[in-house]
């Protein structure tokens, strides 16, 4: 049997890291990842891939492989600084992102899978409006399945629910909610929530999210992959199961509600979530001691 090329564009990210580090786990896997390190971390590498540095944009000349497969994860992902960063989030997720799709239709790519933002289906009226960030997830996820009606691009389409756990970034304004509260705690310092405080979300272990992922390349097909857990908790609920100071501060809270419906990938694909995030942080509080 031929070895398998397969490039994760994100692969030295939060998730993307897991995701390259699974399908490593296949040794007729040629895993190639294509990162900028706007988010992404040299720490992350995972011995035997093959890390590519620079912009999604100029994929032609970074990537001269035809791979078999791409995951592409590989975008600007954070809600709250994308009014700021604006030009940064439509550099990387319309230009970045037209390159890859156009990349896929060049090289007659057997499957495109694209991780697309579950804010799209905020219930406060219509979630691709809310944010430079959404818009630009939601405006991709048009243009993959345009693709696929215009040229037969091969695709599937899957929606993350705020990962959570190892590898997560906790540092900056780009930090995530879970690795932020916990270095907050670590160093005895007030965990900071946004007004009010009761806004919902899914939280979905990574190592859940990145087997989600990799069994939408393996079976999946089209659009609608929810990978969320079940329950969600509200931000402050979350805080208090830290412990410790809490101070509310005002800021975007993002949408209210995070509820998912991963019918789909449950029926489709046998996914299902392990880890709850209560879970996860009781195991953080008493490894700290």
């Amino acid at each position: 049997m031929s070895r398998r090329t397969i490039l994760v564009t994100g692969g030295a990210g939060h998730v993307g890291s897991h995701v390259v580090e699974m399908l490593l786990a296949d040794p007729e896997n040629h895993v190639i990842s294509l990162d900028n390190y706007f988010n992404g971390r040299e720490e992350n590498h995972i011995p035997g891939a093959d890390y590519r540095r620079g912009h999604t944009k100029n994929i032609e000349q970074l990537i001269p492989e035809t791979p078999d497969m791409i995951y592409h994860l590989g975008e600007y992902a954070r809600i709250a600084p994308s009014f700021e960063d604006v030009e940064q989030v439509w550099d990387m997720n319309i230009a970045g992102t037209f390159a890859v799709v156009e990349f896929c239709r060049k090289r007659h790519i057997r499957k495109l899978v694209y991780s697309a933002s579950s804010t799209r289906f905020a219930i406060e009226g219509d979630g691709r409006h809310q944010n430079p960030y959404s818009f630009t997830k939601a405006t991709n996820v048009d243009l993959i399945s345009d693709y696929g009606r215009w040229y037969g691009l091969p695709y599937a389409i899957c929606y993350f629910y705020n990962g959570f756990g190892p590898r997560e970034n906790g540092d900056g304004k780009y930090a995530t909610l879970i690795a932020k509260f916990e270095r907050a705690s670590r160093k005895r310092e007030p965990l900071t929530v946004v007004r009010p405080g009761t806004q919902k979300r899914a939280f979905t272990y990574v190592k859940d999210l990145a087997r989600g992922i990799i069994l939408v390349g393996e079976k999946g097909k089209g659009d609608g992959y929810a990978l969320g857990s079940p329950k969600s908790y509200s931000v402050l609920e979350i805080a208090e199961a830290f412990g410790g100071k809490i101070e509310m501060v005002d800021g975007y809270p993002g949408r209210t509600e995070s509820e998912n419906d991963a019918t789909k990938a449950r029926q489709e694909l046998g996914w299902e979530p392990t880890v709850d995030v209560m879970e996860y942080i009781r195991g953080l509080r008493t490894s700290a001691g």
